[in-house]
């Protein structure tokens, strides 16, 4: 009898002490019988007591494991935290709110069986899942980032996916900061199929995702992945010289034509309003990648472990998932870089 594939869940979590339990439960029954299955959660320092939850959860079964980070990193980088760790032939990335339906899991499981290294999954919502605000800004995004960006994304793509242990390696050789998931597995070119789903419903808890958020995650996104909008400045400049000389002809209209105008009065300020509007949009394009460059620059740690009872994951397809593993000092403070070696 051929042994089971060795599979990992990463879930990221920022305060769902009531959902994790719920969904370790719910994934272990989906995966007991497709394979040697391991659940990695990474507690985004959360101020509620989800990690005290996930260590409980841990202690009553060694194929759950956990990796603390000190402060907020970000979702994105809880993600790469979780596959620095995450064990096994493929690793699953989802959510932990059950909007990640876990029954797709299996789909995802086949179709990697059937030869797929990534299993990208596409939502499907209705009214009942998302706002109208919510649906709409998340067409606008996609439809931007397909148009200025160097990958093709489908909309509705959510970091729920399937990848295969060479991409798991892959992602790992990228030492960016700023790493979009969902845009960098499409770029990476392995054979990739595509799931839909329909979101489920959130078991507890409310999104952490603010308005303030979804505009710097989608910042980033379109950043990390075209140059585009430097660009654009170039076509900003000649949109504004075309708009100085309509302002001349403007302005030569009034001095000979109009009897009641302040001279210049109207010229200077439009000249001001628009060119400064444009300037500063400049700069801020220019600024946004000069601060991610200097990011970079810096090779400050990606991120901060507080503590983990898991190891660090190797690239051998045959390094199997030990359950009974002691924790590889979980008591020190580890601090890691995204480097080939992870």
């Amino acid at each position: 009898m051929d042994a089971l594939p060795k599979i990992a869940i990463v879930l990221p979590v920022h305060s769902e002490a009531t959902n994790v339990a719920p969904m370790a439960a719910r994934l272990g029954e989906l995966m007991q019988p497709l394979a040697d299955w391991q659940i990695v959660f990474v507690d985004d320092c959360s101020p509620d007591n989800s990690l005290a939850e996930i260590k409980r959860l841990a202690a009553a079964d060694r194929r759950i494991r956990y990796v603390a980070l000190v402060r907020n990193f970000g979702h994105q980088v809880a993600l790469r935290a979780g596959l620095h760790y995450a064990q096994g032939d493929a690793v699953i990335v989802m959510d932990c709110d059950f909007e990640h339906p876990p029954e797709l899991v299996p789909k995802l499981f086949a179709e990697w069986r059937r030869g797929a290294k990534i299993v990208l999954t596409q939502r499907v919502s209705g009214p009942a899942q998302a706002s109208l605000f919510k649906r709409w800004s998340s067409h606008l995004f996609y439809s931007l980032f397909d148009a200025i960006s160097d990958v093709r994304m489908e909309p509705g793509s959510p970091d729920f996916m399937l990848l295969d242990r060479a991409a798991v390696d892959a992602i790992g050789k990228f030492e960016n900061h700023d790493v979009f998931l969902r845009g960098l597995v499409r770029w990476l070119g392995f054979p990739t199929v595509r799931v839909s789903f329909t979101p489920g419903v959130r078991h507890a808890g409310k999104t952490k995702y603010s308005l303030r958020r979804m505009v710097d995650f989608a910042m980033m996104g379109i950043v990390a992945h075209s140059i585009k909008p430097l660009r654009m400045a170039i076509y900003l400049s000649f949109i504004f010289a075309l708009l100085g000389v309509l302002l001349v002809v403007y302005s030569l209209f009034s001095l000979l034509l109009v009897d009641r105008t302040v001279a210049g009065w109207t010229s200077i300020m439009s000249a001001i309003a628009i060119l400064g509007a444009g300037q500063f949009l400049v700069l801020g394009i220019i600024g946004e990648y000069v601060g991610r460059v200097l990011r970079e620059v810096r090779r400050w740690p990606i991120y901060l472990v507080a503590e983990t009872d898991a190891a660090l994951a190797t690239r051998s397809t045959d390094t199997p998932i030990d359950a009974d593993a002691p924790p590889p000092g979980s008591d020190k403070v580890a601090v890691l870089r995204a480097t080939g070696d992870a």
